[in-house]
């Protein structure tokens, strides 16, 4: 059975699909948060915390706590931890306070019994440094950072001592979910499984790099590290923070670092950058910034379930989605689009990516093959602030919510090829949950067979999103113009010259920075004003600072050189010298281009043929233009040359069907 957990300002509600009113549960609480099994909910109530019982509504435990404004489980939910709000010191002095900031206490209490096992008087403690406790994934031990310290907590002891491990200049953890090379997760108190692997962020330090760093927290014998080494380690710039995030199978590690501030100026929302980790030591040198093909912000990052891919959004919009394996191999080309989300259905088999806030609300939905081929089951539009997949896999929740929007607050249910289950609209939404489920109640299952053999008919087509109508400015709506094509070059929301697909590997070229692109040898511009630089040196030149291609360009070589004398024979031959070489580089060109457009050249490469002429073909018009406006008598001979290849630029362009 689905149901979804709403909080709303008069309460917490449960919503079962095929129903139509909610059930009401506790009332106004905090933020939603249900037990490992879904039985339970966590409800923080004034002067108190409260464990309800989902199906009887009724409260279970109740912690007695006062002034509770941040909580959270233990992986297993077996611990609850709350913090307080800043108040008063026993002496009655003021506790420091600042917007927010300042002291607060943090307890862990059992939930079998209700009893406080552990507190701490921790500063500075908000939102975005919560939870300070990291538990290891059995609830045996958990780590809390104090200044270039980690504190290691173990439950054997009744979490009453901690043992050091020393970290300088640690500013953020995550715990593995397993210990590397571990192959069950067996253990009880008395044997509790090795510690996992600790990955930490060591922030910018004057003017040293910041860099983030795998660690080893025990050594033979299961004996306590006091001053580990990094197992791997890699360094950047231009950091304020970042995000840890490990993969299942504690295998690698992704680094998401981020500054409020861009440097290049491209961005209003700062930079990120996202660094992949591997845990075995042996790959070390894999350490490497993550090669996304696109320049801009990281929109979102998530590992599959499976921890054997992951996908980023990224880039200026439209962003670029990339599927990449566990060794941070892009695989596949999910193309572009008005995305800046992507979510994983519990068993790594289905995802969505969506654009949400800003953007119009297109989800796509796809099935990622062993094969890593990613194939589009559907899509649909609905504007929305958050998304997430049901403990079965087959449906998705999307809710738009408040504070961030205070109009048509509502949950909708989405199956995963895009045909909406349920819409429910409310006054104000405060956050929508899935309601959690209990460890293997739910298998892994493909497609249904009868909609593969529907969609194989025809006889149910993939759900498309729909498209808006074109823009018709006033000045053509008088006129009783109802519809304007738009420009096929010009799209804020898709870049047409994306082709998704597998992506090829052992293709020859190394890696260029992101935005670069390869120039083959005797092609393009940068090669064709070097061949006339070295042709002007071979005949003798003593160089210019005049431009042959007549666009105001200088080379730095020319410019270094100094004005040549006027009317010199030396310029001239060079002159002449340049134009031979350019008339030979471009008959060269042609000559390729047609042969290969007789049979032997590919689609991505026509593609490209036909843009490199078409891009000459504007050349030879603004000459023309110039010749308009000022006579030939202003054209160099390189430019006379070009226009005289327009002939053949138009008939390679015909032979390769442009």
């Amino acid at each position: 059975m689905n149901c979804n957990v709403g909080r709303t300002p008069e309460g917490i509600q449960l919503l079962t699909i095929g129903e139509q009113e909610p059930k009401g549960i506790c009332g106004t609480g905090s933020a939603i948060m249900c037990t490992e099994d879904g039985s339970r909910l966590l409800s923080a109530f004034q002067g108190s915390v409260r464990l309800v019982d989902l199906d009887s509504a009724e409260a279970v435990t109740e912690v007695q706590e006062e002034g509770v404004v941040l909580s959270s489980l233990s992986n297993t939910g077996a611990f609850l931890v709350t913090c307080q709000r800043p108040g008063k010191a026993e002496d009655g002095s003021p506790a420091k306070n600042l917007k927010g900031w300042g002291r607060g206490e943090g307890r862990v209490w059992d939930l079998a019994t209700g009893a406080c096992v552990f507190s701490h008087a921790a500063k500075q403690v908000n939102k975005d440094s919560w939870p300070l406790l990291h538990w290891t994934s059995d609830d045996q031990a958990f780590m809390h950072v104090v200044t270039n310290t980690v504190h290691v907590y173990g439950r054997s002891d009744g979490f009453s001592a901690y043992r050091k491990v020393t970290i300088k200049g640690i500013g953020g953890l995550a715990l593995s979910p397993v210990p590397f090379g571990a192959v069950t997760t067996n253990t009880t108190p008395q044997q509790p499984q090795p510690l996992p692997l600790l990955a930490a962020f060591l922030p910018e330090v004057k003017g040293s790099p910041a860099g983030a760093g795998i660690y080893a927290l025990e050594g033979a014998g299961a004996v306590l590290v006091p001053e580990p080494q990094p197992l791997v380690r890699k360094s950047f710039f231009r950091s304020q923070g970042a995000k840890l995030m490990w993969n299942s199978r504690g295998s690698a590690c992704l680094v998401l670092s981020y500054a409020d501030f861009d440097a290049t100026n491209q961005s209003y929302y700062g930079e990120q950058k996202l660094h992949y980790l591997p845990a075995d030591p042996a790959r070390s040198d894999e350490a490497v910034t993550v090669p996304l093909p696109k320049e801009g912000p990281v929109h979102d990052v998530q590992w599959s379930p499976t921890g054997d891919y992951f996908i980023t959004v990224a880039g200026f919009m439209p962003a670029k989605v990339t599927l990449f394996n566990a060794a941070c191999k892009p695989v596949y080309d999910l193309g572009s689009g008005p995305y800046n989300l992507v979510r994983w259905n519990p068993f790594g088999r289905f995802f969505a990516i969506a654009g949400f806030g800003n953007l119009p609300g297109d989800i796509v939905f796809y099935d990622k093959k062993t094969s890593g081929t990613c194939k589009q089951m559907g899509a649909v539009r609905s504007p929305a602030v958050s998304a997430e997949w049901s403990p079965d896999g087959r449906l998705l929740l999307t809710a738009t919510t408040a504070p961030r929007l205070r109009v048509d607050n509502n949950i909708k249910v989405f199956t995963y090829h895009g045909e909406e289950r349920l819409h429910q609209r409310f006054e104000t939404l405060l956050e929508a949950r899935w309601r959690p489920a209990p460890r293997g109640a739910f298998q892994d299952r493909p497609q249904s067979p009868e909609r593969l053999e529907a969609v194989a008919k025809g006889g149910e087509a993939v759900v498309a999103a729909p498209t808006k109508p074109s823009y018709v400015p006033p000045h053509l709506r008088a006129a009783g113009v109802s519809s304007v094509a738009p420009n096929p070059r010009f799209n804020l929301a898709r870049d047409e010259d994306d082709k998704p697909g597998k992506i090829k590997t052992g293709s020859g070229r190394s890696a260029l920075p992101p935005g670069a692109e390869f120039v083959a040898a005797g092609n393009g511009k940068a090669a064709s004003k070097n061949a006339k630089r070295r042709a002007r040196k071979k005949g003798g030149a003593a160089g210019g600072s005049d431009d042959p291609e007549g666009d105001g360009a200088v080379e730095g070589d020319e410019a270094a050189e100094g004005p040549s004398p006027s009317g010199a024979p030396a310029a001239l031959a060079a002159e002449q010298a340049a134009a031979a070489v350019a008339s030979t580089s471009l008959q060269g060109s042609q000559h390729s281009a047609v042969s290969q457009s007789a049979g032997e050249m590919d689609e991505e490469a026509r593609q490209k043929r036909i843009r490199a002429l078409q891009k000459k073909q504007r050349q030879i018009q603004e000459l023309k233009d110039k010749i308009s406006a000022q006579g030939d008598k202003a054209l160099t001979p390189e430019q006379r040359e070009k226009l005289a290849s327009e002939k053949a630029i138009l008939d390679e362009l015909a032979s390769l069907g442009a």
